[in-house]
């Protein structure tokens, strides 16, 4: 199986369920040698732990039943994912531990009638997290569906492309980047074309309107600057060799579906690449003024405040560097790739990362100040910040949270059905979002797009996006972060349809 956005979850598979030959059940195993050693019946039926982090919990359960020749069968429950029962294939008895697949051994109790174990990296990387599960009854409560009324778009523009690319919003005028290279700029009013551009690759990465132009970033390895009035090149810039991206069905898959976008601060612009650099670019000509390599690659877009620039990579590090010379000032290894947005308040760099963490780390330090923990769920969402309280998504747990950005408090979250991994557009009463469905996967994610009440975390209304009928299609919907303009809120899928609504 490949490696894809499930937050681990594909690698579980992997972990606990291998190929059926390299199966080795009890009766196949070493004999089990003791007394005090339990027997495939002693382990038949549902057992239910409790793993705790950061004062934060979660129930996960083993489905045990025995069959022919003392053979084991395990299935697996995740209420938090909504995941019930799920086929992982057999186990061993070696003595006293059960062997589940290759990473997970749980020791028996006989006494205490428990397993003890370790969950494995592949389910919650970064931290090692002991588990005991005790045989107990599962509740299996149906989950909330969204029922808030439907809404019409304002008017809809086919791209005729999948648009992965955030959307911007300038001066009356929405910029939509599709995967064919497009980047077609439309009257935000009713969604009439204006001018389109052919990039030389795919466009990723959400363009930057400043000063009557355009910078986009293309996955042919250059940098276009464009006249926003009509589109006309002004100049492109080679990065870096052009970027080949593995789709998520494709063995080795990064994920890596976005791209970073240019942020042009105190006459100059800085952009990060997917060969692992942040460069620091003049607006003019697109010369070099400087470069910082990191580790790995730099699909973060870079924040600029202070004469500091932040961002993360794929390294796993959030950094922050000296705006003028590109000096290393500090940098927070997360443990886990980070491909969001780093969002700024009061003296704190919130961002999130694939070790399930969010956490506000000190703008003069990296030391972290708070953590929030999203159990089984990377966070590619970027914090959008209103009045002292950060909105953002996740990427499996299918959440939209607020928490309080001093503290980290939360305050609401919603099961959003799918995968809310844009940054959300943000009003004094309404918070947007977009989802990501997906196909011929362990959890049924479904695409929607939802306008949400800022203060209570309730639907105020949504749009249901069907599923496409090739079951060929992983992933469909909303990946792209909404814009707010012109009294409407826009949205960009994974279908090419650029959709408006009323805000």
């Amino acid at each position: 199986m490949s490696f894809s956005k499930t937050a681990g979850l594909a690698l579980l598979l992997v972990a606990l369920a291998p190929a059926s030959t390299r199966w080795i059940t009890a009766a196949q195993g070493a004999p089990t040698g003791t007394a005090t050693s339990p027997s495939p019946a002693d382990l038949a039926g549902t057992w239910v732990a409790v793993a705790s982090h950061d004062d934060e919990t979660a129930t996960i359960a083993l489905h045990m039943e025995t069959g022919e020749g003392g053979r084991i069968t395990v299935k697996w429950s995740n209420p938090a994912l909504h995941i019930w029962e799920l086929p992982v294939g057999s186990a061993a008895l070696h003595g006293n531990d059960l062997q589940i697949g290759h990473l997970l051994r749980l020791a028996y109790d006989r006494r205490a009638h428990t397993l003890t174990g370790i969950l494995p990296a592949a389910l919650v990387p970064v931290y090692e997290m002991p588990v005991t599960f005790r045989r107990a009854a599962l509740p299996r409560p149906p989950r909330q569906e969204l029922t808030a009324p439907v809404a019409t778009p304002t008017w809809t523009f086919d791209a005729a492309a999948p648009i992965w690319a955030d959307l911007a919003f300038a001066d009356g005028v929405l910029y939509a980047a599709a995967d064919d290279g497009h980047l077609v700029a439309l009257a935000a009013r009713t969604g009439k074309p204006l001018w389109t551009f052919i990039a030389g690759g795919a466009l990723r990465g959400r363009p930057t309107i400043a000063g009557g132009e355009v910078f986009v970033q293309a996955d042919d390895g250059f940098l276009y600057r464009l006249s926003a009035a009509t589109g006309e090149q002004r100049w492109r810039v080679r990065l870096q060799p052009a970027v080949e991206r593995l789709p998520s069905s494709k063995e080795g898959s990064r994920y890596d579906y976005r791209a970073s976008a240019a942020t042009l601060a105190d006459g100059r612009l800085y952009v990060g690449t997917d060969d692992g650099h942040l460069l620091a670019l003049d607006p003019a000509d697109g010369s070099r003024t400087w470069s910082f390599p990191a580790n790995g690659s730099v699909v973060s877009t870079p924040v600029v405040a202070s004469d500091r620039v932040y961002f993360g990579s794929f390294d796993g590090h959030v950094y922050a560097l000296d705006a003028s010379s590109g000096a290393l000032l500090w940098n927070h290894d997360t443990g886990a790739p980070v491909t969001s947005t780093p969002a700024l308040h009061e003296g704190r760099v919130i961002i999130g990362s694939r070790s399930y963490d969010l956490q506000a780390l000190d703008r003069e330090s990296g030391k972290a100040l708070w953590t929030r923990y999203y159990w089984f769920s990377w966070v590619e969402s970027s914090a959008a910040i209103l009045d002292g309280v950060a909105y953002i998504g996740s990427s499996d747990a299918a959440k939209l949270s607020a928490f309080d950005a001093r503290s980290g408090r939360r305050l609401w979250e919603l099961d959003a059905g799918g995968c809310p991994w844009g940054e959300p557009a943000v009003t004094s009463s309404r918070v947007f979002i977009g989802t990501v469905g997906t196909q011929n996967y362990l959890i049924a994610h479904r695409a929607t797009v939802l306008a949400v009440d800022r203060k209570t975390g309730l639907a105020a209304w949504r749009y249901p996006i069907a599923a496409p009928a090739s079951p060929a299609v992983a992933e469909y919907g909303i990946a792209a972060s909404p814009v707010l303009g012109e009294g409407l809120v826009f949205f960009a899928g994974l279908d090419g349809r650029v959709l408006a609504f009323g805000q």
